[in-house]
């Protein structure tokens, strides 16, 4: 995983606050976090993960670490960095939807040398990332494994730009709904959006929420649903299908096997308050 790790700072609250409200919450946590310290957290229960990222000089760098650790992820090029660790401050409300606003801090100062070295020094087969970090760190993962015969997996959010050659080399593209269509500048149906971004990727899976995924490749489509369950809080979910599903292509899975166990292990997910996790 080359990625970003945060700290994040989670409030329940009855609704979103709109522009110029202020919004009571009725409780509050913090839990290590970040697309890429949660991806590879998930990626860690199925197969060997190491961690690429900068941490801060600071306290909550330390519980950065430590969560890695716990969970079996090799963090030697987990480095530290002086100044803040990366946050993310995150609301969630009754309906178990959340929204995010994240700071990247440490994050933002992993260079595209800091990338290669730490992978040269790994070796990884296969090396997943996203875009929470720069997009120099971002572009060196995927050229390193271009040139390295590794694979290429590449979860395109947070919204943000991307260069092509990153994207025809993601095998595969992982991206939302909402992020698909972005990438399309498209209101198209995501059927329409999975076919489009597969012939500029290559292969894609569009996540679909309770519905599911959409996997794409080689001028084929395939649709995986999703278990029935009742959702309690989604946070997480797109990065444990991510990380999941990363570590089942270590072993060359096939892709829509690989996506209907990520789809599993993200639906487990939501089902429990993230303090019970």
């Amino acid at each position: 995983m080359v990625g970003s790790a945060n700290l994040d700072l989670v409030a329940h609250v009855p609704h979103r606050p709109a522009p110029g409200e202020t919004v009571l919450g009725s409780g509050f946590e913090q839990h290590p976090g970040g697309k890429g310290l949660n991806q590879a957290l998930a990626a860690a229960r199925v197969a060997p993960t190491a961690f690429v990222g900068l941490r801060g000089d600071d306290d909550a760098g330390d519980l950065l670490l430590a969560a890695l650790v716990r969970h079996g992820v090799d963090t030697t090029r987990f480095a530290k960095s002086a100044g803040a660790s990366g946050r993310a401050l995150i609301t969630v409300t009754p309906d178990a939807e959340n929204s995010i606003t994240v700071l990247p801090e440490a994050n933002s100062r992993l260079t595209g040398t800091d990338v290669t070295a730490a992978l040269d020094a790994l070796r990884p087969s296969l090396v997943l990332s996203q875009q929470e970090i720069s997009s120099a760190a971002l572009t060196a993962g995927a050229r390193w494994a271009s040139l390295n015969g590794a694979r290429f997996a590449l979860n395109a959010s947070p919204n943000g730009p991307l260069d092509e050659s990153v994207l025809r080399a993601a095998d595969p593209l992982v991206v939302n709904e909402s992020e698909a269509r972005q990438l399309t500048r498209d209101g198209a149906d995501p059927r329409t959006t999975a076919q489009e971004l597969a012939r500029r990727s290559r292969s894609v899976v569009v996540t679909l929420g309770g519905a599911g995924c959409l996997v794409a490749w080689q001028g084929r489509l395939e649709h995986v649903p999703a278990p029935k369950v009742t959702p309690v809080d989604t946070t997480g979910a797109g990065d444990t299908f991510a990380g999941v599903l990363a570590a089942h292509l270590v072993s060359d899975m096939a892709l829509v096997e690989a996506a209907a166990l990520a789809t599993e292990a993200a639906a487990s997910v939501i089902v429990t308050a993230r303090s019970e996790r």
